[in-house]
């Protein structure tokens, strides 16, 4: 599969939001790597910061990820976002622009960001409304939900049970910081109907909790699977150096389909 370049996608999340924080970022070496990128971001900077160092990984391992999911097949039909320990929203922002770049017809109906960090998640919802400027037609629902994962119940999550959920989990099902049972029985107490499931991660050592996670849903539910651990070679801002050089970006990918209309 290729995966486009900036350069060739006109991607406006990779050209705007990550080159921006970029130039913005105040990066020293040596530099604070916000803990791997795990750390519940505290201020602008911090948020400013992990963009400018993640930004472009999280941006390549999501767009693969989004590649190989067949949207068009659910062009038309109300879909809800549900983006799990969302951070600034990225893997949304970068979906919106996936689907626009690739003029996929989805009526987002609602937006569901998840997050500990106020800073985060205010930024996030902004960096949501930034992507869709160019769409004034979008009347999608944002939500925000300012907890950690655990302590998630099903009152803090609205769903339609005639949309089709996708549910964004990017660098977070491999953080070992929360409870995967809980997290199955939350998503299916609260999201009736078609799901789809996006779990993207680095190759850290971690991955085994995204087949955990997806092993924990009654096979009889669960169709579309599918899973990656293909690094991607693609250009992205280096702190070390304090330039755009081409890196390889490690990841595991696994997403599928549940309906959890049958029980």
């Amino acid at each position: 599969m290729k995966i486009p370049s900036p350069q060739e996608a006109q991607i406006r999340f990779f050209s705007s939001i990550y080159r921006d924080s970029v130039t913005s970022a105040e990066i020293r070496v040596p530099f604070d790597n916000l803990d791997n990128g795990t750390r519940v971001l505290s201020n602008e900077s911090e948020c400013i910061n992990y963009i400018a160092l993640y930004g472009g990984h999280h941006f390549y391992k999501l767009y693969a990820a989004y590649a190989s999911t067949t949207f068009e097949k659910i062009e038309g039909r109300d879909i809800e976002i549900i983006d799990w320990g969302c951070g600034q929203a990225l893997a949304t922002c970068v979906l919106i622009d996936y689907l626009i770049e690739k003029n996929i017809n989805l009526n987002v109906s609602s937006i569901t960001l998840i997050e500990p960090s106020t800073f985060a998640l205010q930024r996030g919802q902004s960096l949501v409304q930034r992507m869709f400027q160019n769409n004034p037609s979008t009347h999608s629902v944002v939500r925000l939900v300012n907890k950690y994962i655990d302590a998630l119940t099903p009152n803090d999550l609205v769903s339609e049970p005639d949309s089709i959920k996708i549910h964004l989990f990017s660098n977070i099902i491999d953080v070992e910081g929360f409870d995967l049972t809980q997290l199955y029985q939350l998503i299916s107490s609260s999201f009736q109907g078609i799901n789809r499931v996006i779990c993207t991660s680095p190759d850290n050592g971690r991955q085994q909790r995204l087949e955990t996670f997806y092993n924990l849903f009654p096979s009889h539910q669960v169709s579309r699977a599918s899973s990656s651990s293909e690094p991607i070679n693609r250009e992205v801002f280096y702190a070390a150096t304090g330039r755009y050089q081409e890196r390889t970006i490690t990841r595991c990918e696994r997403q599928f389909t549940v309906n959890l209309t049958q029980r």
